[in-house]
């Protein structure tokens, strides 16, 4: 009788961990946020359904993010090559309204800077811009080019300085802004990590006054925690937690991290497993997990605040 109770008990856990799953053939998913999802087409989730809101002949880029409640900004891959069309598709048609040509994305983030709404991304790994509506019309300022021997990948926004004024994690660096839109912004090396081409190339998320970052899809990568010196213009300090096998993916979930990897979803930092079975891709609000083929949704557990 203890048998069969502690075996509905534990599919009855199981069944709050791993709520349902669905395979995408030929979807060939690159990335996700929001509640949308790309690869082949965009599709829009609500629960367990989803809806196709666009396509692109040749796909998108994995870098993606949504602007305002529930406009995109992709990039299209080209047919030959690596430089696309970049690509605002405002709800609820989602029909594609150019912002620029010859781009190649890997990171986006929707973002405010002196009063601008818009969205960074870091071109080809070495540039970082900003696009921006004015008037109807889309701008750009190219915010700092890189150059260094490794891919410069992974962007977040952050105050580090307590200025007031947001400054920009990527790479190597953190990108320290300006008092005013139109002067420059000067780059500090956080580590010098660049000896190889995908050394820099991070998925990275702020913690607290810190910096955590992953290199991305780098096989057995220790999670590494950047903490910024008294004077944070030096080099930070370095601490190396976890390993993790081709990481992808970071989402922030209360006091909690989720990082998708090539074998699925591990909270941070108690190590729980809450997928398992496929590389992860994105992860989306809600539990759900995207890989390149597969979309699976979980339970999310209480947030500790």
């Amino acid at each position: 009788m203890r048998v069969i109770f502690l075996t509905l008990w534990v599919t009855a856990l199981s069944a709050q961990v791993v709520v349902w799953s669905r395979d995408l053939p030929n979807e060939n998913l690159t990335g996700g946020a929001g509640n949308f999802t790309w690869g082949r087409r965009v599709l829009q989730w609500s629960k367990f359904e989803y809806r196709e809101v666009a396509q692109a002949a040749h796909g998108y880029d994995d870098g993606g993010c949504v602007f305002g409640p529930a406009d995109l900004i992709l990039a299209e891959r080209p047919s030959t090559g690596t430089l696309g069309r970049l690509v605002h598709l405002p709800a609820p048609d989602y029909k594609p309204v150019t912002i620029d040509t010859g781009v190649e994305r890997h990171d986006c983030v929707p973002t405010k800077l002196f009063g601008r709404s818009g969205f960074l991304m870091v071109h080809r790994f070495t540039q970082v811009r900003f696009y921006w509506l004015q008037a109807g019309r889309w701008q750009m300022q190219e915010i700092y080019s890189i150059y260094t021997a490794s891919r410069q990948g992974g962007l977040a926004v952050f105050d580090v300085d307590h200025d007031g004024r947001p400054d920009i994690f990527c790479g190597n660096y953190w990108v320290r802004s300006p008092k005013r839109f139109d002067r420059p912004w000067h780059i500090f090396a956080i580590n010098l990590l660049h000896a190889d081409p995908e050394d820099a190339n991070f998925v990275v998320s702020p913690w607290q006054h810190e910096l955590l970052a992953l290199q991305r899809e780098h096989a057995l990568t220790p999670l590494r925690r950047f903490t910024p010196s008294a004077d944070p213009r030096q080099l930070w300090t370095e601490a190396a937690g976890s390993t993790y096998e081709r990481p992808t993916a970071i989402s922030r979930q209360g006091r909690a991290l989720w990082i998708g990897d090539a074998n699925g979803v591990t909270e941070w930092p108690s190590g729980r497993r809450w997928a398992t079975g496929h590389p992860v891709i994105a992860i989306l609000p809600g539990g759900i997990v995207v890989g390149p083929n597969h979309v699976a949704s979980w339970r999310l557990p209480p947030l500790r605040e």
